[in-house]
């Protein structure tokens, strides 16, 4: 009993323990990290194990060929010394014809020509450089793969490499991007102009260090490390650079770049949020502006038109007004009255004068039209 309690009370002391810390989240983005970083190392061990032995015959075979074709340079130069400009030429272009070939070109670098220093191309460095650039993806082409089985490896390393990279460097820059949200806040402004100064000011200092500790000039510098932190990786530029150095400068500045997309592009987009939401307030009041617009001219043309028939109705009882008073002369006589109309009655009788007399002087057609 007692050691199941100390069992679920140890439980419960690390379960808050990691909660407190976060130690959950923690240790799944060191986790991807620690994949990654093994990843490479394990596909460096891998490609050298394969492509050093290929390395090492194309070696021997590039070296025979360049003392054959010496050989037959000098034996055909002593021979036929009237043709020796032709002979020269032949050997020029078959010569050229073999340096085409990396392989071959390595080998006659450093092994046939006097004082070379012997360097391998497969070493763990370089392959660890070669595993780095593929899975980021920079690619610059310094090494590859010749042989069958090696680019078959390569093809499926890339197809599980690239999307673990991917992810681990998506998931640290917004690991970091979250740590720098808690600390300046809801406030993303400062954050957003903080990493893209640094983002300008990575590659200046890193081609500034490159510059003072190889042959490449200054401008060269920035340009590759430009094209390496992007993902461009054109490879035409070779600084001389350790290994270690150039791994951690890649994940630096491939990270750099993540974080900083991330926290502009969350900034961008709250602003964008917020245009489109006041925006939407402004169509809103803009509408209500409108209808109460419409309902005041309404009231206000109703107004006027009340008043204008108003005014019409004055106007009417006036002209009307008028009009009796002028067709009825001051002195009461009628210009013209004819005596025939007092006997002649209306269809209608009954209705206007159904009670009173219907020859009486007062119903006659004259005295209703004056009445």
């Amino acid at each position: 009993m007692l050691s199941a309690a100390s069992k679920d009370k140890k439980s419960t002391t690390e379960r808050s323990l990691i909660e407190k810390y976060h130690l959950g989240p923690l240790a799944l983005h060191t986790g991807l990290v620690v994949s990654c970083v093994t990843y490479a190392v394990g596909g460096a061990y891998l490609f050298l194990s394969i492509e050093r032995p290929e390395e090492m015959k194309r070696r021997a075979k590039a070296i025979f060929k360049f003392q054959e074709l010496k050989d037959q340079f000098l034996g055909n130069l002593s021979s036929l010394q009237p043709e020796t400009d032709r002979i020269l030429e032949t050997y020029t272009k078959k010569l050229m014809y073999m340096l085409e070939d990396a392989h071959n070109a390595h080998a006659f670098e450093h092994f046939i020509i006097p004082n070379g220093v012997p360097k391998d191309m497969w070493s763990f460095s370089s392959a660890l450089v070669f595993t780095t650039t593929t899975v980021i993806p920079v690619g610059y082409g310094y090494i590859f793969p010749v042989s069958a089985y090696g680019r078959i490896c390569l093809v499926a390393y890339a197809l599980l490499g690239i999307p673990l990279t991917l992810v681990t460097m998506a998931d640290t820059g917004k690991f970091a991007a979250q740590l720098v949200t808690r600390w300046f806040g809801e406030n993303m402004a400062i954050p957003a102009a903080i990493f893209v100064c640094l983002l300008f000011a990575y590659p200046l200092v890193v081609g500034w260090i490159l510059c003072s500790t190889s042959s490449i000039t200054f401008l060269d510098s920035v340009y590759f490390s430009l094209t390496s932190i992007f993902t461009i990786g054109f490879g035409d530029l070779t600084p001389d650079m350790n290994v270690i150095h150039m791994v951690v400068f890649l994940a630096v500045g491939v990270i750099l770049v993540t974080i900083t997309l991330d926290i502009v592009a969350a900034e961008m987009i709250d602003r964008v949020h917020y245009m489109g939401r006041h925006v939407g307030k402004a169509k809103q009041l803009a509408g209500k502006m409108f209808q109460l617009a419409q309902s005041l001219n309404m009231k206000q043309g109703l107004v006027s038109g009340v008043g204008q028939l108003h005014a019409l109705a004055r106007f009417g009882m006036l002209v009307g007004k008028d009009d009796v008073e002028k067709t009825v002369p001051e002195d009461g006589v009628i210009a013209f009255s004819p005596d025939v109309m007092d006997g002649l009655d209306f269809v209608d009788n009954l209705s206007i004068y159904s009670r009173r007399s219907r020859h009486s002087a007062g119903n006659s057609a004259r005295n209703l039209f004056l009445s």
